[in-house]
């Protein structure tokens, strides 16, 4: 019952930010693990219990009228393939070729996020050209093998996706990328819980904890506002690259 509880709270508190900028299973996995689960049932469990992130988050941002379905949905079909192609190959993936690349890209959005001060606060202009399509697709496969191998920061990456290569704000962003996000890691759930790398008994309240976090952090999303969910989506990436290097 204690591990339950802490399980819950720490999916409570992860989603409460997870829902605006990705980033919720940087602090439930290390939880689970703490908690005593093999790394590779960890990971399976937040697949299931990080599912309450994205769909509390997509009624809430569809709410306010903040998801682009047709981005979302070209985007979902990539990472549902993608996510199980890694979730398969789990085992055999280096995980320190893993961190180095999130690293590189990390650093790259870091600094163009920088430069570009307007970048996701205000709209960009969006192209429905067919090669803009393509280059999402190819882009959310990758995001979604990634996801089906380990999974943390998988939304985030995501949102990167939808920023600098669809022109959206963060905002929007937040809410479109639930599509993808519910989409790769139901995928991934199905996967490991085949192979029974799910403690279900975690799985459950971590679920109830992020789906009750992500409603109040999507519900007061737009009093937020793009501009500080920049700068915590900068503070984030800040943390997650120098935790990968250290």
């Amino acid at each position: 019952m204690s591990h339950m509880l802490i399980i819950f709270i720490a999916g409570f508190i992860a989603s409460l930010f997870g829902t605006l900028i990705g980033g919720s299973s940087l602090v439930t996995i290390p939880t689970l693990l703490l908690l005593g689960l093999p790394p590779h049932t960890a990971i399976g469990t937040d697949r299931f219990g990080i599912m309450g992130v994205c769909l509390a988050g997509w009624y809430q941002f569809h709410r306010k009228k903040l998801i682009d379905y047709r981005i979302g949905f070209t985007m979902a079909v990539p990472v549902i393939i993608g996510s199980f192609i890694g979730a398969s190959l789990c085992m055999e993936i280096s995980e320190v070729a893993l961190k180095w690349i999130i690293i590189g890209v990390s650093l790259f959005c870091l600094a163009f996020l920088l430069w570009n001060p307007k970048l996701g606060v205000e709209p960009g202009q969006q192209s429905a050209g067919k090669a803009k399509y393509i280059g999402g697709i190819f882009l959310a496969f990758g995001v979604g093998v990634y996801v089906g191998i380990y999974g943390a920061m998988g939304a985030t990456l995501l949102m990167y996706i939808l920023i600098l290569w669809f022109g959206q704000t963060f905002l929007k962003s937040a809410g479109t990328v639930k599509i993808a996000a519910f989409s790769m890691n139901a995928m991934a759930a199905v996967v490991f819980g085949y192979n029974g790398a799910i403690a279900y008994d975690l799985a459950f309240p971590m679920f109830c904890g992020c789906f009750m976090g992500s409603s109040i952090g999507a519900y007061y999303s737009d009093r937020i506002g793009n501009v500080w969910i920049k700068r915590f989506f900068l503070v984030l990436l800040s943390i997650l690259i120098v935790k990968l290097i250290v």
